[in-house]
């Protein structure tokens, strides 16, 4: 642990920081501002290829290789530097323009290209492309792989318990049986749905000036084709190019992503206090991990940390993603500021997502089905097979097949001793009643084991529902 985690305010990045990684140095403010130089001097090469001659002569390769090279990386000191100059002047992305004019002055290229930093851009144009490009780095490399992983270990369990009966509840009470397999692969179809949709998922930009309508490209270059070179500009950086802007890239994109993780977390919350009832129930059984402590004052304890802690930070997510989802498509006029603040809280709001998708994989690797709990539990409701004895009924036309079993297993226990009874006096044929007695809860699971054994076809097919 660092000493700096103990005087941080948000526990993201004190409490939590371990758990989260290197996430806060692929995304946060230094991130941001190495995206924002990346822009910038991208911008300046792109006009030295694009309008060779037009505002400066051309640049030889080795410079070309020097500005490169600064994109890839941002030192310390650098980073200093660009706050330093913020907080002197009060603007972030004017302080990267000076920035680059400093450091790049000793440079042969440097004097030439000292007019043209931030040519015909406004601070925008480089502001949208930088987030969009931390936020694409969060999904590839944080998110997706952590979905995955949870996704991945629900379809495996899926498989391995795919004919492990289950008594399953609806309204909290004893219902038709199913498998405990066949409930992880409902999760785990969901979860590959949400994977599939934020994989597919592009995140867009503009660059088309301070009201976005190219006012100062055209004004400087007349001839230039400023609508093809900005979108190929934004194309070059794998986002797609948004046409009709104001000075503000909308951020109707980025909500539509912030809804998607949102929705995804909300199917995680549900596996999150699924798995914790069937913990309380003992259908589960957590791993004891020596050293570590359940209670304080109740030795025994081992609580299902992991899910109780993914359910505060999934909430906690979506309250900031669902607010910034609303908030940040509405800007009055060509522009407000309040846009600006918001979204610099999009990296909280994943830091949340993040931990506790981490939080949940983490608990499931502590986790093993209690075949033996989930048997008795299925022996001691008998009354759950009260569906298949009024359909086999109706199968051969009792009309008040229905009313018949209610009144036989509504609010009571169905033992066999009553239900052979029972068969004897509604005089059934003979092949109907040896099925009726015949029946057990642990084989009345319908195709559920053949449905958990399908998910990876059914996770394959194409044009699935979302």
């Amino acid at each position: 642990m660092q000493t700096a985690q103990l005087w941080a305010i948000s526990p993201l990045d004190g409490r939590y920081h371990d758990a989260l990684g290197d996430f806060g140095q692929r995304v946060g403010e230094a991130a941001l501002i190495q995206r924002r130089l990346e822009v910038e001097i991208r911008w300046i090469l792109w006009l030295d290829e694009k309008l060779p001659g037009a505002l400066f002569s051309r640049l030889e390769p080795r410079d070309r290789a020097s500005l490169e090279q600064r994109t890839l990386r941002v030192d310390p000191e650098s980073l200093i530097r660009i706050k330093t100059l913020e907080s002197e002047i009060r603007h972030d992305v004017k302080a990267i323009e000076l920035f680059l004019r400093e450091s790049t002055a000793q440079e042969a290229y440097g004097p030439r290209l000292a007019p043209y930093w931030h040519f015909a851009c406004t601070s925008e144009d480089i502001n949208n492309l930088a987030h969009a490009l931390v936020w694409r780095t969060s999904q590839e490399e944080f998110l997706l792989p952590a979905l995955a992983s949870i996704r991945d270990w629900l379809g495996q369990e899926a498989r391995n318990s795919a004919r492990t009966a289950m008594l399953s509840r609806t309204h909290g009470q004893p219902a038709s049986p199913t498998t405990m397999g066949k409930e992880l692969a409902n999760f785990a179809y969901r979860l590959g749905g949400a994977h599939q949709s934020l994989e597919r998922f592009r995140f867009s930009g503009k660059f088309n000036g301070a009201v976005g309508n190219y006012n100062a490209h055209v004004i400087a270059l007349p001839d230039v084709d400023w609508i093809a070179l900005s979108r190929d500009f934004i194309s070059s950086f794998g986002l797609d190019f948004n046409p009709l802007t104001t000075q503000i890239e909308p951020h109707d994109r980025l909500a539509e992503w912030l809804d998607l993780v949102s929705r995804t977390n909300l199917i995680l919350l549900g596996l999150s206090r699924d798995l914790w009832g069937y913990i309380a129930m003992d259908y589960f059984q957590q791993r004891a991990v020596t050293g570590e402590v359940g209670s304080s004052t109740m030795p025994h304890k081992i609580n299902p940390i992991w899910f109780e802690n993914a359910e505060g930070n999934l909430g906690l997510a979506n309250a900031i993603l669902r607010h910034l989802a609303e908030k940040l498509p509405i800007s009055r006029f060509q522009r407000d500021l309040s846009d600006s603040t918001a979204q610099r809280n999009v990296g909280a709001g994943i830091g949340h997502t993040l931990l506790s998708w981490r939080m949940i994989r983490e608990g499931l690797s502590r986790i093993t089905v209690d075949r033996e709990t989930l048997q008795r539990d299925l022996d001691r409701h008998p009354e759950v097979l009260g569906e298949a004895i009024q359909t086999l009924l109706r199968r051969i036309g009792r009309a008040d097949a229905y009313e018949q079993i209610k009144n036989l297993t509504r609010g009571r226990k169905l033992d066999p001793d009553t239900l052979t009874a029972w068969i004897r006096e509604s005089a059934l044929p003979p092949e109907i009643g040896e099925q009726i007695e015949n029946l057990n809860p642990s084989a009345y699971i319908g195709l559920a084991a053949e449905l958990a054994e399908k998910l990876d076809d059914f996770l394959e097919q194409p044009n699935r529902p979302d």
